[in-house]
């Protein structure tokens, strides 16, 4: 079992947002990086070539989950840190809640 969960704290490239005059400053939807080259994959998953900032999870389960996507954002000009847990401790706990399946099955 893992004995951590992994993070990553990501600073997207400063030429990649821009002012939007109610929402403040965010990342710029048409940006994207130089080098950019959409994959056919690509083209079938999204329908168009517009540039999408990989998405990164709250927790990663592994170190080499959270250092792929690290390396995805890099690529693409995002600066990353991988952080890592304290470790995880787990206590045992009571059921507390019976799933409404198993009560019409004991009724």
């Amino acid at each position: 079992m893992n004995r951590y969960v992994w993070s990553l704290d990501v600073t997207y490239p400063e030429a990649a947002y821009h002012e939007h005059e109610w929402r403040g400053h965010e990342l710029n939807p048409e940006w994207e990086p130089a080098n950019w080259d959409p994959y056919a994959d690509y083209l079938v998953r999204f329908g168009d070539t517009r540039f999408r900032w990989p998405a990164v999870r709250k927790y990663y389960l592994s170190r080499s989950s959270a250092v792929n996507r690290a390396n995805l954002l890099e690529f693409y000009g995002a600066k990353v840190r991988l952080m890592r847990s304290l470790p995880i401790e787990f206590e045992e706990r009571d059921f507390k809640h019976v799933h409404r399946t198993v009560l019409k099955v004991m009724s």
